[in-house]
């Protein structure tokens, strides 16, 4: 992952992409969201917060991303093996195996997401969103 740009550059490639479909990218949308969201809380609340709670809230963030963004890069690679003519067969399953992969990284942020709101708001840290 890029140290400047995060997973912003491949949020910004399945919102472009013509084949990444418009449930993917609604689900890069809410990634989107969840996503600032929790950077914005957990910057608030660094050295305030537990530190278990803090640190278990960032490497979900961390896992979840990781597992979007190597979903898209699979899906990118088969897609080029299709439409480039390779020989490799491209598993039919792949688009369903990405939008599964999607929704469990924002179920998996969401969630993260839920618990980072709580410890925050004990803390008198309120998110732009509520």
């Amino acid at each position: 992952m890029d140290s400047h740009t995060g997973p912003y550059q491949d949020f910004i490639e399945v919102l472009a992409h013509p084949h990444a479909g418009a449930h993917r990218q609604a689900l890069t949308g809410e990634l989107i969201a969840v996503y600032a969201e929790m950077n914005h809380l957990l910057a608030r609340t660094k050295g305030t917060m537990a530190t278990a709670v803090w640190a278990e809230c960032g490497d979900e963030l961390l896992r979840c991303t990781a597992l979007y963004r190597n979903a898209w890069t699979r899906f990118v690679a088969g897609v080029d093996d299709c439409l480039n003519g390779a020989d490799i067969v491209t598993s039919p399953l792949l688009g369903r195996e990405t939008t599964q992969a999607f929704q469990a990284a924002v179920a998996g942020l969401r969630a993260a997401l839920d618990v980072l709101r709580a410890e925050a708001r004990r803390l008198d840290c309120e998110s732009w969103a509520h």
